[in-house]
């Protein structure tokens, strides 16, 4: 599919930046429209009424950034994918990204809205990237409405005090991880950039904007702050995949298997079971949340993705997949 996407969301979002640094790691042509999408008539009609929405050349909406980045992969053929050849290696990206996505997002949300500082930052950066049809006797109102409203939201996420000690070691164990193979062009599954790279990005790039996040970047690893920037436009990365991954692919996994496939699972039973709360201990810790559906629906589509595979290539990876406690997540048929 040839012609120009129109790419719509904030700068602030992490799922929005992740599709825009695909778009120009693949070379592919993009308008970038700096608004919050529901309030532009020509997107309130997309579901699911998240961030980013993509208009595809053919008039074709689409929202949620990892079916935008799966439908890049099979409408364009042009550029460099973002998924490793081997399909082993591309389950092993996509379960990282979705970790990323979910997990990691909330040592974002913590970190943004736990602290005064933090939390006015946030609501600034947001309001004055999405508001532009407000003056700036309007902006102090919106901005304190908007903290309230994501404060508010916190529980429904997980983010609460009884659950900020897990959240905080999560964002301290990622940090040591990324610090452990970041490099000028060094990748996780080569010398190029996978999906997995990039959902880490987007999260990370949020994070290193925040003053309390970025400034415990910036101490355990500066390193890891300067790969997030130059991952923003990778348009110039030229490079191969890897028959053997990076070693903190191992590393990464290991951190699913201890904290998100756990919390996956858990969240799972709970909403087959009409629980009222998520409760699984997590690395000794107790976590608890109100269940997720969308969250039940990224396990079933890992599974999914894991049933597709070979079987060559799930025995290429079962050994990792074992090493990390992640397997039990994905029985063999």
């Amino acid at each position: 599919m040839s012609g120009e996407y129109r790419l719509f969301g904030v700068e602030s979002s992490p799922y929005t930046v992740k599709v825009r640094a695909v778009l120009r790691y693949r070379g592919i042509p993009y308008r970038w429209i700096c608004r919050f999408p529901q309030m532009l008539d020509e997107t309130k009609h997309v579901r699911p009424a998240v961030m980013p929405v993509v208009r595809e050349p053919d008039g074709r909406y689409r929202s949620d950034s990892t079916p935008i980045i799966l439908d890049l992969e099979r409408d364009r053929v042009d550029g460099p994918s973002v998924l490793p050849k081997h399909r082993g290696h591309a389950f092993l990206a996509r379960l990282i990204e979705d970790m990323a996505d979910e997990w990691v997002t909330k040592c974002l949300f913590h970190y943004r809205f736990t602290g005064e500082t933090d939390g006015w930052f946030a609501a600034r950066w947001v309001i004055s990237d999405a508001r532009s049809d407000l003056d700036r006797e309007s902006l102090p109102e919106a901005v304190r409405q908007f903290r309230e409203r994501q404060i508010s939201r916190m529980p429904r996420v997980g983010c609460t005090p009884e659950n900020a000690p897990l959240i905080e070691e999560s964002y301290l164990r990622l940090l040591s991880i990324m610090e452990s193979f970041v490099g000028n062009e060094r990748f996780l599954f080569g010398s190029r950039p996978s999906l997995a790279d990039f959902g880490l990005y987007a999260q990370l790039k949020t994070l290193a904007t925040d003053p309390t996040a970025l400034s415990l970047m910036r101490a355990h690893a500066p390193f890891t702050e300067h790969w997030v920037r130059r991952l923003d436009d990778a348009s110039g990365v030229e490079g191969r995949w890897s028959s053997d991954p990076d070693p903190a692919v191992g590393a990464l996994l290991q951190m699913a298997g201890d904290t998100y496939l756990p919390f996956l699972a858990a969240n799972a039973l709970a909403l087959e079971r009409g629980d009222e709360a998520v409760q699984v201990e997590i690395l000794g810790h107790g976590y608890r949340q109100p269940p997720f559906g969308y969250q039940a629906k990224c396990l079933a589509w890992l599974r999914e993705a894991y049933r597709e595979l070979s079987p060559a290539d799930i025995a290429a990876i079962r050994p990792q997949l074992e090493a990390s406690g992640c397997a039990r997540y994905f029985p063999e048929a």
